[in-house]
């Protein structure tokens, strides 16, 4: 079972309770030495978990361009992004709407539950659960749900380390 804790309106998420201890360890070590901003101090957690560059490498091969173009979404951000984003991101340049391939009216948030549930399937495929990729948080205010994914960070550093994503995706992502 994970487990999340705060650290200077920072979330993480580790397996084991000695890996909580490490990690604080870890960043209050970092806080003291006054390097860099706390997104700097997110990116420079060590790789933990279960994310190896063996394992990125393969869910990569394995994914599709919408797929990889979602977890790029996810990585463009620090922080957790909510769904209506990440579906601006994953639209086309001038409201086309040809990523929609089987129904021109379909909803941009079923498009995305489709994204994931491919994403997802290889994800298991390669022995791991979807909470090890990205968490999904949910929050309501006024009566309207909205969705915010948060990328595992061990799947950030796995990422960075083979210089992910390549660039005719991140110029995608900036449409």
């Amino acid at each position: 079972m994970a487990i999340e804790f705060e650290f200077r309106d920072e979330w993480y998420r580790v397996d084991t309770p000695q890996e909580v201890v490490e990690l604080k360890k870890y960043l209050r070590a970092h806080a003291r030495e006054g390097e860099g901003t706390s997104s700097d101090l997110y990116l420079s957690v060590p790789a933990r978990g279960k994310w190896t560059g063996d394992r990125f490498s393969l869910l990569m091969e394995k994914i599709g361009y919408f797929e990889k173009k979602f977890l790029a979404a996810l990585l463009s951000v620090a922080h957790p992004v909510d769904a209506n984003t990440v579906v601006r991101l994953l639209s086309l340049p001038g409201g086309q709407k040809r990523m929609w391939r089987k129904s021109r009216k379909a909803d941009g948030l079923l498009y995305l539950a489709g994204i994931q549930s491919g994403v997802v399937r290889h994800v298991r495929a390669l022995g791991l659960e979807p909470f090890d990729l990205y968490q999904v948080h949910i929050s309501w205010k006024d009566d309207r749900r909205t969705r915010y994914f948060t990328l595992d960070a061990g799947f950030r550093v796995a990422a960075e380390g083979q210089g992910w994503p390549p660039k005719f995706i991140r110029e995608a992502l900036r449409t």
